[in-house]
């Protein structure tokens, strides 16, 4: 029986190794054939570290949405079960390393004043359609009452330290609304 599974084996491991040959040089003499510069058509993971890293700011507690540059950018004030009060960031990210989670450092200032701080971890995930890791749900806790918050314009930044040690900032601004004030 032990003669019979190794010479089995031993065909297997043959006949796929004589098959991935000739397939190589089916392909090697088609390519020669026609004569053309064959283009490498790859696909390039999006979501790995490279030289020119990049870290975005958003909102969003279930998902990653985008900052607008010239809009009003309204962040919902939340009354967290602590007593505390936050508003829920995002992230998105180019060419960094997603393997482990990241640190991040979230600093929220109004009129230049640092009011809101902390520190959660971040993990990232690959949004392949749009070419970019994205994380949500950072909640930037703030060191102030909703009457001191609500209808404010706050300056934030994300510091965030990758997996492989990079360290990237992002900026940028929110409209800070509580409804309960409204």
């Amino acid at each position: 029986m032990f003669r019979l599974l190794t010479t089995l084996s031993l065909f297997l491991v043959f006949a796929c190794a004589e098959k991935d040959t000739a397939d190589d040089e089916q392909t090697a003499s088609t390519d020669a054939d026609e004569d053309t510069e064959v283009e490498d058509t790859t696909d390039v993971d999006p979501c790995t570290s490279g030289p020119s890293p990049t870290v975005r700011l958003g909102l969003g507690e279930l998902e990653y949405e985008a900052l607008d540059a010239g809009g009003e950018n309204l962040a919902e004030l939340i009354h967290g079960p602590q007593g505390g009060f936050h508003i829920t960031m995002a992230l998105a990210a180019t060419q960094m390393d997603p393997s482990y989670p990241w640190a991040v450092d979230l600093e929220g200032r109004i009129d230049g004043e640092l009011i809101g701080a902390t520190r959660p971890l971040a993990m990232m995930r690959c949004n392949y359609g749009l070419e970019e890791l994205q994380t949500w749900g950072l909640l930037l806790i703030w060191d102030a009452q909703p009457e001191d918050l609500h209808d404010r314009t706050a300056e934030i930044t994300a510091t965030t330290v990758d997996s492989a040690g990079t360290s990237v900032s992002g900026t940028g601004t929110v409209h800070i609304w509580d409804p309960s004030l409204e």
